[in-house]
């Protein structure tokens, strides 16, 4: 029977878990101190969270917040990246977190409670941000729309020159 202490830490696990969009399951096996702790702080300003926990509370978590499918993930060190906005900000700071310590190891990536592999984890990381991609996606609704309105008043700034030109010959 888990203790009071345990049964608190497992409710904040079981809120971490419905709360997130995004979840990494890691080993953080060799990260030391002062790399934990600009990891922590880059995943803290991104408002995602890395928890270290005991597998069995870990485990206990996932099976009562119907993640059970994870809980073969959860042996050796492991740690959790709650992620709870944009999915990709978390896994873009983890994979280049990595990518200069290769640590941590991902062990699973959740997304929307769907278990995705590695190869959806690794596209997901490499997505530009959320507001990059809304420019990008408003530049390409506002380009035809600028195109349209300068094709309009370059058709009425010709009239109007037609028109001038018309007076000036009759005065």
């Amino acid at each position: 029977m888990p203790t009071k202490e345990k049964e608190k830490q497992i409710e904040l696990l079981k809120e971490k878990f419905a709360k997130a969009n995004s979840i990494i399951v890691t080993d953080h096996t060799g990260i030391n101190v002062i790399d934990l702790t600009i990891l922590r702080r880059d995943l803290k300003n991104s408002n995602s969270e890395f928890r270290v926990a005991k597998n069995t509370l870990l485990n206990l978590a996932a099976k009562e917040s119907g993640l059970e499918e994870i809980s073969d993930t959860f042996m050796g060190p492991t740690s959790m990246v709650f992620g709870f906005d944009d999915p990709s900000v978390p896994a873009r700071i983890i994979n280049e977190f990595s990518k200069k310590t290769e640590k941590p190891k991902i062990k699973a990536y959740i997304l929307d409670n769907q278990i995705l592999g590695i190869d959806d984890y690794m596209k997901i990381a490499q997505l530009p941000p959320k507001e990059q991609v809304l420019a990008i996606l408003v530049a390409a609704v506002e380009g035809p729309i600028t195109n349209f309105v300068m094709t309009c008043d370059g058709v009425i700034r010709n009239f109007i020159g037609l028109l001038d030109d018309l007076a000036e010959k009759r005065k």
